[in-house]
């Protein structure tokens, strides 16, 4: 996933299912789904990396902000 999304939202049950369910139908189908788990937990494991890595570089770049008294 490339895209970077500016508004928080929560991710319902609901939105987890309709991920989960074709992805669980994928892997079980496949001829070695022990394989393919491994390889998709490998990938979600390395969104999650990437994802923060580019968090805490956007975060670096932001100027302090000054507080007042």
């Amino acid at each position: 996933m490339n895209a970077t999304n500016t508004f928080v939202t929560r991710c319902g049950e609901q939105a987890l299912e309709r991920v989960i369910e074709p992805l669980t139908s994928y892997i079980c189908a496949a001829d070695q789904p022990k394989a393919v788990l491994n390889r998709v937990v490998a990938a979600l494991f390395q969104e999650v990396a990437r994802t923060n890595r580019l968090a805490r570089a956007h975060v670096a770049r932001r100027p302090s902000l000054a507080i007042s008294k």
